[in-house]
């Protein structure tokens, strides 16, 4: 089970900024879930753009946000990397498995809308997981 110690860990929704090769912030409102090992992560489609900005910048910042991304107020930003990884790597599953537990039956109903969306964009690429390592505030 998850240290729940990690200011970010109990948050819904946390607002995750890749940078563009041009060094551009792009911050977008995922779902996040704490790791047994202490890093984050979460579930993304493996053609998603951050997805492919992280395999130019492999820096991210994340802070407490609504699902809008509208970060809450005074919420502290933590720095840190992030790195794509696919669905069938070994190390995309434990992934999968904490925002599953953490979202229950909103992750699987997302999952649904994927397999129904996949039907009619048969060469869309498979799922990625991304994996977050923090540092402090």
């Amino acid at each position: 089970m998850a240290s729940t110690s990690h200011p970010l860990a109990d948050e819904k929704y946390v607002s995750f900024t890749t940078f563009k090769r041009n060094g551009d912030p792009v911050p977008v409102a995922v779902w996040f879930a704490q790791l047994p090992d202490g890093s984050f992560g979460f579930t993304t489609g493996g053609d998603s753009w951050k997805v492919k900005r992280l395999r130019n910048n492999s820096r991210v910042l994340v802070q407490a946000s609504n699902v809008r991304g509208v970060v809450k107020p005074g919420a502290p930003v933590f720095e840190g990397t992030a790195a794509a990884i696919a669905s069938g790597d070994p190390d995309y599953a434990p992934i999968e498995a904490a925002v599953a537990q953490k979202y229950g039956f909103m992750f699987k109903m997302v999952q649904l809308s994927g397999w129904v969306q996949s039907k009619f964009r048969p060469h869309s690429a498979a799922d990625a997981a991304i994996r977050v390592t923090l540092g402090t505030p």
